[in-house]
């Protein structure tokens, strides 16, 4: 992901990467650029299903959040960008909620491709 964020893939990029987990929140991955006040939440699932639009709103809409309150202010001022790495693939209803959050839909093809 840092070579990603370095050759322009990600709208920032990362200074640290992980996952974070807290009493209220668990995300499978997190980039965070502190000085930019940019993080980006991601899930990963290696089931042969593939991932549909609940998981991806889930993520949105219910982690986000959860997550934001654990950043400094609340993650007030924050900005969020989405990705979600499924071994399966994607529903096309996923992919569309992805798409108009301007998230990323990174399947096993592609993580082939860009893994040196």
């Amino acid at each position: 992901m840092l070579a990603q964020g370095q050759a322009d893939r990600l709208p920032f990029a990362p200074e640290v990467i992980g996952s974070h987990w807290s009493c209220s929140a668990q995300a499978d991955v997190v980039a965070v650029n502190w000085r930019e006040r940019a993080i980006l939440l991601g899930e990963c699932k290696w089931s042969t299903d593939r991932v549909d639009r609940q998981i991806v709103r889930d993520l949105i809409e219910a982690k986000t959040p959860l997550v934001l309150r654990d950043l400094p202010n609340q993650g007030q001022g924050w900005s969020v960008a989405y990705a979600c790495f499924a071994r399966g693939g994607f529903t096309d209803a996923a992919r569309a909620f992805m798409d108009a959050h301007r998230g990323l839909c990174v399947d096993l093809e592609m993580l082939d491709q860009d893994l040196p």
